[in-house]
């Protein structure tokens, strides 16, 4: 093993990111629990509202509305991930042939594109049909998301599953901040 060599040039400071450069750790999850029958698409009731949280990041989101209007908003600007989830069934008497139905995020009143993802009631006696969906999109301070029934049938969020001892989770959202914006 030979010297040690001469020292070489300083390299250019790093940025000082105040919390802002090293990912983001806003996150939150909600979900209901509690039967209810969503309207069609653009009636007063066509938005699932959440009655229950898991891990939420204090500070990063108002869930005060989640209960009542389905709103959920954000505290702080960046790029998310966001998912959704629900089990579903086509309120009776299903139409012959059964209609497909459908859920999607709209913020601020304005439809997310790519986060419209379907399913379909196969019989009238069938169980609930589980859909996801899922969007990486941008959301500012403030913005309201809500998830919102997009077909023309009333679907209902009360599965039809017996023998089961806990409550089902009939609809869940999970946020994930994947990059903190200025």
């Amino acid at each position: 093993m030979g010297p040690q060599g001469v020292p070489g040039i300083q390299g250019i400071p790093g940025k000082d990111c105040e919390g802002q450069c090293m990912g983001c750790d806003s996150y939150a999850n909600v979900f209901a629990s509690v039967a209810q029958l969503i309207g069609a698409y653009s009636t007063p009731t066509d938005t699932v509202v959440f009655d229950k949280q898991n891990a939420v990041k204090a500070g990063h989101f108002d869930l005060s509305a989640m209960g009542t209007t389905g709103d959920i908003k954000f505290l702080k600007h960046g790029i998310y991930h966001i998912q959704w989830q629900l089990q579903a069934r086509i309120t009776s008497p299903v139409p012959d042939p059964v209609p497909s139905w459908s859920f999607g995020f709209w913020i601020n009143g304005v439809l997310v594109p790519g986060s419209i993802y379907s399913g379909f009631t196969q019989a009238p006696g069938d169980d609930a049909c589980h859909s996801t969906g899922d969007v990486i999109i941008e959301v500012k301070v403030n913005d309201l998301l809500r998830l919102r029934n997009t077909s023309i049938s009333s679907v209902n969020l009360n599965p039809n599953i017996t023998g089961s001892v806990f409550p089902i989770t009939i609809a869940s959202i999970n946020i994930e901040c994947l990059e903190a914006l200025p």
